[in-house]
């Protein structure tokens, strides 16, 4: 049974516009840097990396989200299962009109090892919506490279860095809130839709209706150590209490802290599609800082770190 995610609004961005930034390189530099080069080269937009870059007209913002972003990297480098993050660099891209919104993806010695994505807030600061580690990060070329290939829509002798300049495949990204992230490809007019995190193909034949949201009204400030709580992952579709049982009523931290302390094994399930799909993913635990923000942390294709009050509004936990 595939596994889905949420999608809930339409920012469309043709690669184009992709906004990947390498901040390193080497001699021997992977096929994967070199295709990131090219499309640097190509990229109408510049928002700050880990590296100076272009200026923008808006200062001032620019310098509060590249000064957010690597202090969100310092602080999570020094948490258990992000050590690769201590010498990660960052790249980043704009994730369309509207949604006030950057996904930034991380890397060490060339290798994906997490993501961020980040909103801008009422006041002019910055978000942390949700961040996640493993190879598997939101919005992966190179995921979604794969995921053509397996599915046979462009052939597996066309290598990565000729895949990410090919104008006659356009990619846009959808995206809006937490475990909402989709890749919509364009080819040969015909339209594909992707899961951003895992890249599984998704049933859907057209763009799901665009939903609006306010800014959010509060930034994120993480100040560590964190209280972390780290459960083994299990296969939710072992036990399925999600299919005909009940929720729990959770609605604070301290009542997911009492439900992790009775049951190592709870499924968050979210209906997506109005209710044409389900998506299980199993609750590994969460992430709370001194701040008082609290993470839900899911099993999907690595460990993904979502907002709790995101979370329980989109979806119910299950024992």
């Amino acid at each position: 049974m595939a596994r889905w995610i949420i999608w809930t609004t339409a920012c469309l961005i043709s690669v184009s516009s992709l906004l990947v930034i390498p901040l390193q390189s080497s001699a021997g530099e992977s096929l994967d840097q070199m295709a990131r080069s090219s499309l640097t080269q190509n990229a109408k937009e510049t928002i700050a990396g880990s590296t100076a870059a272009k200026p923008h007209p808006d200062l001032r913002s620019e310098t509060t989200l590249t000064a957010s972003i690597n202090n969100w990297r310092v602080v999570l480098a020094r948490e258990a299962g992000f050590e690769s993050w201590q010498s990660a660099v960052w790249s980043s891209f704009p994730l369309g009109p509207g949604t006030h919104g950057w996904g930034v993806i991380l890397t060490d010695h060339g290798r994906e090892v997490g993501y961020m994505i980040v909103h801008a807030t009422e006041n002019g600061s910055f978000r942390l919506t949700e961040y996640g580690t493993g190879d598997h990060p939101l919005f992966s070329l190179n995921t979604l490279y794969r995921s053509l290939v397996q599915q046979e829509l462009i052939p597996a002798t066309i290598p990565y860095s000729a895949f990410v300049q090919n104008e006659t495949i356009q990619l846009n990204r959808l995206y809006m809130n937490a475990l909402t992230a989709v890749w919509k490809v364009m080819i040969h007019n015909q339209a594909y839709y992707f899961d951003a995190k895992s890249g599984e193909l998704l049933p859907l034949k057209e763009d799901p209706s665009a939903k609006l949201t306010n800014l959010p009204i509060t930034e994120s400030v993480l100040k560590g150590p964190a209280t972390t709580v780290q459960h083994p992952s299990f296969d939710p579709y072992d036990r399925l209490p999600w299919v005909q049982g009940t929720p729990l009523p959770l609605t604070q931290p301290q009542q997911l802290q009492d439900a992790l302390g009775q049951s190592d094994k709870l499924t968050y399930v979210t209906e997506l599609y109005d209710g044409q799909v389900t998506l299980p993913l199993a609750i590994l635990g969460y992430q709370q800082w001194e701040s008082g923000e609290t993470y839900l942390t899911l099993d999907h294709e690595g460990s993904r770190y979502v907002q709790l009050k995101d979370a329980l509004a989109q979806g119910h936990v299950y024992r």
